[in-house]
């Protein structure tokens, strides 16, 4: 999860499919597996990854002294806005959303 700041779509195209395949299997609502609260788990481990990541930059920025004490806040939101655009660029779609998940429609067992 730490290398989720460099993450190619190529590189969990295959973990995708794998749960595609799985969902459309029906094992998820056999045995009752609540798929939507490990996507939940993952959104949180990316919150963190990314609010560490940032903290850490904006450290960086406000180290070095100056008399601006705007410029560390504006950088970070350049930054900030960078990544944003490089992730909407490189993940136009969400990517836990594009497994659909039958097993909130139907509860049989």
């Amino acid at each position: 999860m730490d290398s989720l700041p460099g993450i190619k779509p190529s590189d969990i195209q295959s973990f995708l499919s794998i749960l595609q395949t799985v969902n459309d299997s029906g094992l998820l609502m056999r045995f009752d597996i609540d798929i939507e609260a490990r996507k939940q788990d993952v959104k949180d481990r990316i919150r963190q990854v990314s609010a560490h990541r940032f903290e850490a930059l904006m450290q960086e920025k406000q180290s070095a002294p100056g008399v601006n004490k705007a410029l560390p806040l504006l950088l970070m939101t350049d930054e900030i806005e960078k990544h944003t655009k490089g992730l909407d660029k490189r993940f136009p779609e969400p990517l836990l959303g594009s497994v659909p998940c039958s097993l909130q429609n139907s509860r049989r067992f």
